[in-house]
C-alpha cells in the first residue's frame, strides 16, 4: 500500500482548547491539549485506523483533517494544498466524512434522493435529472433498493441509514473518507457487512480511508497501518500485519489483550490495565502513559519518549526503544 502517491500529510499538528474561569473577564487556567504533535502521511487508496480509548483525541483530529476546526499549530495538507488556505472547491470536496451516529447524521425532513443529492446541490450545477442519475447508482453501489429514494430516515435500520451516509459521502467522488467510528452504533451483525461495504468501496473506488475507531477487532478488518493514540500523542504506528505480530508499545499491548476471544477455555495472559486516562488539562509529565503503565521507569516520569523506528516503518514511542538497538525489550 505504500506505492501510492501522498494525499494527506499531516504535521506536527496540535489543537489546544483554552479552559477559562469568570465571565466578563475570563482567565485562561489552562489548555486540554486535545491532538499533541501529530503527525502521518496517507498515501492513496490506503486505510489508516487511528485507534485509542475515549479522549484520545481520535474525533478532534478528524475534524482537523476536514476542515470542521482548526490546528492550534502545525499543518495538514490535502492534495497538495495547505487546510485552512484558500484551497480550491473541487479539490475540498474530494474529502468527505462519515459520521458516527446514522440517526442525528441524516436529516429527519428529507427523504433518501434530498439527502444524497445534497452535495450535488452545493457543489454543482447538475439538473434535476443528472443528480438522479447520480444518485441511483450509488443506491445500488451501497446495497440498498431503487425504492429507497422517496422514504425517510426513519423508516430505516440503523445499518440502513449509515449505508444512506456512506451513499451521501460518495455523491461528490471523493479521494477521501473519514469515518468517525462509523460502525459503534450498529449491532454486531450489521457492523460486519457495513466494514465489508467499507473494503469493497476502497477497491472500486480507490478511496483513502482514516478510520477512526476504539475497537482494535474492527481497526484490524478494514486497516492497511494502524496508528495508536494516547492523550492527544501517536504512541505507536505501523503496517497492521507487522503491529499485530509485533507490538511494542505496552498500552497497545493492552489494547490487544482487551479483545475477545470467542473460546471459553482462553486465559489472558496479562491483567487489564488499571485507572482512568488522566485530566489532559492536568496531562502527567514525562510519558503520558506512564501512570498506568506496567513498565514505567524513573526516565518515563521525567522526559516525554519521541518516535523511534524499531522495524521498517514500525514507530514507537516508549523509553523502552530508546536506541533500540541497546534497550529494545522482547515484551
Amino acid at each position: 500500500m505504500g506505492e501510492g502517491n501522498v494525499i494527506l500529510k499531516v504535521e506536527g499538528v496540535k489543537r489546544y482548547f483554552p479552559v477559562r474561569k469568570g465571565f466578563l473577564f475570563p482567565k485562561i487556567l489552562g489548555y486540554v491539549k486535545a491532538t499533541d504533535n501529530v503527525s502521518f502521511e496517507l498515501r492513496e487508496g490506503e486505510a489508516l485506523g487511528v485507534v485509542g480509548e475515549s479522549g484520545c483525541g481520535k474525533t478532534t483530529l478528524g475534524k482537523l483533517i476536514i476542515g470542521l476546526d482548526d490546528a492550534t499549530e502545525g499543518t495538514i495538507t490535502f492534495m497538495g494544498q495547505q487546510m485552512g488556505t484558500r484551497m480550491k472547491r473541487e479539490e475540498r470536496q474530494k474529502i468527505q466524512m462519515v459520521f458516527q451516529d446514522p440517526y442525528s447524521s441524516l436529516d429527519p425532513r428529507m427523504n433518501v434522493r434530498r439527502i444524497i443529492e445534497e452535495p450535488l446541490r452545493i457543489h454543482t450545477n447538475l439538473t434535476s435529472e443528472e443528480k438522479l442519475k447520480t444518485v441511483k447508482p450509488l443506491l445500488e453501489l451501497v446495497g440498498l433498493r431503487e425504492d429507497a429514494l422517496e422514504k425517510y430516515p426513519h423508516e430505516f435500520s440503523g445499518g440502513q441509514r449509515q449505508r444512506i451516509g456512506i451513499a451521501r459521502a460518495l455523491a461528490l467522488e471523493p479521494k477521501l473518507l473519514v469515518c468517525d467510528e462509523p460502525v459503534s452504533a450498529l449491532d454486531v451483525s450489521i457492523q460486519a457487512q457495513v466494514l465489508n461495504l467499507f473494503k469493497e468501496l476502497q477497491k472500486k473506488k480507490n478511496l483513502a480511508y482514516v478510520f477512526i475507531s476504539h475497537d482494535m477487532s474492527v481497526i484490524r478488518h478494514v486497516s492497511d497501518r494502524i496508528m495508536v493514540m494516547y492523550l492527544g500523542q501517536v504512541m505507536e504506528s505501523a503496517p497492521k500485519r507487522e503491529l499485530f505480530d509485533h507490538t511494542r508499545h505496552p498500552y497497545s499491548i493492552a489494547l490487544m489483550d482487551a479483545i475477545p476471544v470467542p473460546d471459553p477455555q482462553y486465559r489472558r495472559r496479562r491483567k487489564p490495565l488499571s485507572g482512568d486516562i488522566p485530566s489532559p488539562i492536568d496531562a502527567p509529565k514525562g510519558c503520558p502513559f506512564q501512570t498506568r503503565c506496567p513498565r514505567a521507569m524513573d526516565c518515563c516520569r521525567e522526559s516525554r519518549p519521541e518516535l523511534h523506528e524499531v522495524a521498517p516503518e514500525h514507530f514507537v514511542a516508549c523509553h523502552l526503544f530508546d536506541q533500540t538497538s541497546k534497550k529494545a525489550v522482547n515484551l
